[in-house]
């Protein structure tokens, strides 16, 4: 266990009229280098977190993010007097301290420190830029003299990428990397669209490299950074730098991972680049949204993991799988003899508590598919299998009504249980409905024949209208 040592700071009242700006300095230096965090809580890749040492850390953090505030507001005209280099030196753990994800930080620490960040000077954004390189290799696809896209990755695509694994400073705890992706972040969120460009050299390589990071939360991190900064910038310059279809593909190759948990948010931001991009209906756009179905759905739904987390990539994927069909419409019909059977391929099974959640997601995606390709006539050819493997889940799911499965309670509260029952039930019901309105000729062929076989059971589930 990390031992991280309980300090207690001066009592002695601060008037800004008695303090002079050297012994401001050597006070707020003195405050900030005891927020660095020790190297054993600093987690690595599949490292266990030694969570008494943190909530130990933080408790001691938030004692000097408070003093390290207290000291700056009573004495403001001394901190204004500091230069941009040094107020950067000795805040400089403070700003590392601002993350939101990062095990070491909480938010009651991060709302401290949102209160000093107004007194930063306005030159430390960009004194932040260059001593983040050490911490970040130069990125193999890129120049090292002008940051312009390479027409081959230096050291060849395979070698490239073990070389860019394999030196990570930015993740070494022993280089004093902590909270160092703060930083980066900080500065992107205070520099303005001339002071972006202007640097540009100095905040693509560390976001590309992390966009092809092996850890999808890395991964994650920067792309999340690229849509920060891309927003702020003339998209006509990161053309003529030739590194738009960089971007695009590790944002592809991202998504195609599917990784766990489900990068929520991933799909959003792919899509908002590609419209800066690409022209609305383009050959290019759509190549682009053919390439994320193709990566990201078609393929993750061959290779998710299996089990619970498995379902979690599942329900994500159908998620992903809504947002294009918002974005390409009707073109969605080009995959339906992928997306329809791999809807309902998994509610054969029989619709026990733990695969209630897949289950919903499932049937709403089929809903929203089938409202999607309406005025195509195409759902037709697929009447049977849905009927077929909806009709017995509705029997299953009315044979369970009112049985207590002991199975089911273990793993959650009966009214949770009961809102999935009921959310399914209804959206068989609106499948229903919607063949019938899409295919007439249902109503008197299979609707008729299931009212014959079984009043009680399918009674309420065939549409009233549709017969």
């Amino acid at each position: 266990m990390a031992i991280v040592e309980d300090i207690t700071v001066e009592d002695d009242e601060i008037s800004s009229s008695a303090i002079t700006k050297e012994k401001l300095i050597d006070k707020i230096e003195k405050l900030s280098k005891e927020l660095t965090v020790p190297v054993e809580l600093v987690q690595g890749f599949m490292a266990s977190q030694d969570e008494d040492g943190l909530a130990k850390y933080r408790f001691k953090a938030l004692k000097l993010v408070k003093e390290i505030k207290n000291n700056i507001e009573l004495s403001k005209e001394q901190w204004e007097e500091i230069e941009p280099e040094v107020q950067l030196r000795i805040i400089e753990n403070v700003i590392r301290l601002n993350g939101e994800d990062d095990p070491w930080s909480s938010h009651e620490i991060r709302l401290v420190i949102e209160d000093i960040l107004p007194f930063l000077s306005s030159s430390i954004p960009i004194l932040i830029l260059p001593t983040l390189k050490p911490y970040f290799s130069s990125h193999p696809s890129l120049s090292t003299s002008t940051s312009r896209a390479l027409n081959r990755p230096i050291g060849g695509e395979i070698d490239s990428k073990i070389d860019l694994h394999d030196n990570q400073p930015f993740k070494d705890p022993s280089s004093f990397s902590w909270g160092i992706i703060n930083l980066l972040i900080y500065s992107i969120n205070q520099l303005n669209q001339n002071e972006i460009e202007n640097n540009i050299g100095m905040i693509l390589p560390p976001t590309l490299i992390l966009m092809d990071d092996w850890e999808p939360s890395y991964r994650f991190i920067g792309c999340k950074i690229l849509h920060k900064w891309i927003n702020k910038i003339d998209i006509e310059m990161i053309k003529r730098m030739g590194i738009n279809k960089l971007l695009i593909n590790s944002l592809i190759h991202s998504i195609s991972l599917s990784s766990n948990p489900p990068l929520k948010g991933l799909l959003s931001i792919t899509l908002n680049i590609i419209d800066k991009f690409t022209l609305e209906k383009s050959k290019e756009r759509i190549e682009l949204y053919s390439e994320i179905i193709d990566k990201g759905i078609i393929q993750s739904w061959l290779y998710s993991p299996s089990g619970i987390e498995g379902r979690q990539v599942l329900i994500n994927i159908n998620e992903m799988l809504i947002e294009m069909i918002d974005v390409m419409g009707t073109g969605i019909i080009r995959w339906l003899k992928n997306i329809i059977p791999n809807l309902l391929q998994p509610l054969q099974y029989p619709p026990t508590y733990p695969v209630l959640p897949h289950y919903q997601s499932n049937l709403n995606c089929l809903l929203i598919v089938m409202r999607a390709i309406r005025k195509t006539g195409r759902l037709e050819r697929w009447r049977g299998q849905i009927l077929n493997i909806l009709c017995r889940l509705w029997v299953q799911m009315k044979e369970k009504r009112g049985i207590n499965d002991s199975e089911d309670e273990d793993h959650g509260g009966s009214t949770h249980k009961q809102d999935f029952e009921t959310q399914i039930e209804s959206l068989i019901k609106q499948i229903f409905k919607e063949l019938a309105e899409q295919i007439p000729s249902i109503k008197e062929e299979e609707f008729s024949r299931l009212m014959d076989l079984s009043p009680g059971i399918f009674g309420d589930l065939i549409p009233s209208s549709s017969m």
